[in-house]
């Protein structure tokens, strides 16, 4: 089954909009955990509503979906789009997710704050003012596009 194919299938079972971005999500997780890349680097990657610091940041789903935390104990802001191909990704999109990206957060009683951003969209087309809102963040904002392209299963 490609990954094409497995996104085909949550497209077609998810009860709605939000279940299929569930399932990518949960999807992503996976991939950021078991991909080589990545592997070396992370040693826990939650969903937002069981990363352990949202209630300081935002509690709900305000731009950030999944929290990776690395090996050397940085922590990234993960976006998830589960979006058509012809699908554009919005300025207000990405100002969301800078927006509580770049706040702080506390876990046991220590403060922290994101090292790294990553978006990971299923397509390729982002406005011209989302494009702009990205260019000299920090930090910066990462970008897997169209994980479709390079994900085989």
């Amino acid at each position: 089954m490609t990954f094409l194919d497995l996104l085909r299938n949550y497209r077609n079972e998810a009860i709605s909009t939000r279940d299929q971005g569930d399932r990518f999500e949960r999807l992503m997780q996976a991939y950021l955990l078991t991909e080589p890349i990545y592997q070396r680097e992370i040693k826990t990657v939650w969903l937002w509503n069981e990363f352990p610091g949202r209630d300081s940041i935002a509690g709900q789903d305000t731009g950030i979906d999944l929290v990776a935390q690395t090996k050397t104990g940085d922590y990234w802001a993960v976006q998830c789009k589960f979006y058509g191909e012809k699908s554009s990704i919005s300025k207000s999109e990405v100002d969301t997710f800078l927006s509580t990206s770049g706040r702080a957060f506390e876990i046991d009683g220590k403060q922290h704050r994101f090292n790294r951003r990553l978006w990971i969209s299923t397509t390729n087309k982002w406005t011209s003012t989302a494009e702009a809102t990205l260019s000299g963040q920090d930090p910066a904002v990462n970008r897997i596009k169209s994980v479709s392209k390079i994900m085989k299963i």
